[in-house]
Parts: C-alpha cells; sequence; structure tokens
C-alpha cells in the first residue's frame, strides 16, 4: 500500500551512542570531550569515541540528560539498538593518584583506605575522594603515590567496627551510664606511635588481638583521659586495657609498661 516502508537504507560507517548522565555530573561534560565505549556484544573490545551533542532536556524520573557520542564502524560490528557503557574523559591528561574501587571502604560518613605497614600490619587511613571511574577512584587527599593499599579482602579485616556501626543502627540508643556498663573490655600489647592531645587520640601499633580477631595492625584509639598516657612515651612496648563503647569507638583505660623479655640458653 501507498506509504508502507518496505526497507531502510543507512550509512553505518558512523553510528551514535545516546548516552544517559547523571544531572550533577553536566557541569563536566563538554562537546568534544573523548569517551570510551564497551558494547556488551563485544565485552573484550574498547570503542573510541566523541560527544558532539548534548540534548536540551532532562528526565525529571531519572535526573539524567541524553547525550549524544559518534563512534567510526568500520569493520560493521556495531548494528542499531545494541547495549553500551559509556566512560566520558572528563579529568583532562593530568596526571592523578588513583586506587582500585575495591580499595576503598565507604562507611557513608567517611571513606577509607587499609594502607600496608608490613610484617601483616595495616593502618586504616581517611581519605577524600575526587572523580570515580570504571577501574580507578581518584584519592585527592590522604595517601601519596607509591604506597600500598589493601585491595581484596579489606571488608575482613574492618569487618568488626563495620558490623558494630551497622548493629547500632537497629539498636535503641543507650544512655550515657547504661553504654558505660555495657562496654567489653580487652587486653593488648603494643607500643605508641604518636599522641594527639588536643584530640584525647593516641596512634597504637598492637599485636593480635584473638579475642576480637584482630591482626597485627596500627590504628586510633580515643584516651579515657590524658593521664592514662602518662609517663609512657612513644615507642616502648606496653600492655594496655581498653573498651569497646560501640560505633567504632575504642578507648584506653589503661596502660602499663611490657616487662622485658628475656631469651632461654
Amino acid at each position: 500500500m501507498a506509504g508502507t516502508v518496505i526497507y531502510r537504507i543507512a550509512d553505518l560507517s558512523t553510528v551514535w551512542v545516546i548516552a544517559d548522565v547523571y544531572e550533577r555530573d553536566l557541569a563536566q561534560v563538554k562537546l568534544g570531550d573523548a569517551a570510551r565505549v564497551i558494547i556488551d556484544a563485544f565485552a573484550g573490545h574498547r570503542f573510541d569515541a566523541k560527544v558532539t551533542y548534548l540534548y536540551p532536556t532532562l528526565n525529571a524520573a531519572t535526573r539524567t540528560t541524553p547525550v549524544r557520542l559518534e563512534l567510526k564502524n568500520h569493520d560493521g560490528m556495531l548494528r542499531p539498538g545494541m547495549f553500551a557503557h559509556v566512560e566520558i574523559a572528563t579529568a583532562g591528561k593530568a596526571a592523578r593518584l588513583t586506587v582500585p574501587p575495591s580499595a576503598v571502604i565507604d562507611t557513608g560518613d567517611r571513606q577509607v583506605v587499609l594502607l600496608v605497614l608490613g610484617e601483616g600490619r595495616y593502618k586504616p587511613q581517611p581519605v577524600k575522594l575526587g572523580l570515580r571511574g570504571r577501574e580507578a577512584v581518584e584519592i585527592l587527599e590522604g595517601i601519596q603515590a607509591g604506597d600500598e593499599v589493601v585491595t581484596a579482602a579489606n571488608f575482613l579485616i574492618d569487618a568488626e567496627s563495620n558490623l558494630k556501626a551497622a548493629l547500632s543502627t537497629f539498636t535503641a540508643p543507650q544512655s550515657a551510664t547504661t553504654a558505660k556498663a555495657a562496654a567489653k573490655r580487652y587486653q593488648a600489647q603494643g607500643s605508641i606511635d604518636s599522641l594527639d592531645i588536643a584530640a584525647n587520640t593516641a596512634s597504637v601499633t598492637h599485636e593480635p588481638i584473638p579475642a576480637l580477631q584482630w591482626p597485627a595492625m596500627t590504628m586510633e584509639f580515643g584516651l579515657a583521659s590524658p593521664e592514662v598516657v602518662k609517663g609512657m612515651p612513644p615507642g616502648v612496648p606496653m600492655r594496655f586495657e581498653f573498651e569497646d563503647r560501640g560505633d567504632g569507638e575504642f578507648v584506653i583505660t589503661r596502660i602499663e609498661k611490657a616487662a622485658a623479655r628475656h631469651e632461654g640458653h
């Protein structure tokens, strides 16, 4: 019949990809930006593309705006209707400090990586994040180039404090007196690395604590009072007691110098 479309003729040597960009990221996207396209049908292949048009509309339901990219299709691999993942290079060519996404422990309130100190010891290090990509996360503050961080099983190392923080959201608030009475106490051996009297905290390297299933590591403890560390200089072996006051708060209540160890003959 008249008006029926029998077939369409199109030049597929260059194809379009329509990508949805979140509203919060729109300010970073500009015409001419380079991009990388990953097609589900060809997962191991990367296609280079370029941003050619930013649509003037916003989807109110998804808070996204369509962005058009163009890429060459020399081998005819790409077909209309395929699904694609797009990464737009908005960071420029400047070198940036990054870690794999799996290295970042995000509690919601803060982001932490676990620094490897050697000999099975780790230190939770707060960091400030920048741009995020599929394979890397930018670190603005907290660590330096060359630092070694944990990229696998980091939640197992950090599991105790994360579990307590998660469980605390399901329990009713306790009064200060009740919380103090319910605080669990533990003993450990180690040494003070540094003190922050203003914040009433101490960085302590401790030996494994079997009662908490903690490996040897360096971490920050609160101090019950400044008097607790009086006469205990950094680096000196010590035995100490600390309380678990919930929400990941561990407070040292008593310190004494550890007796020198003697080898048998």
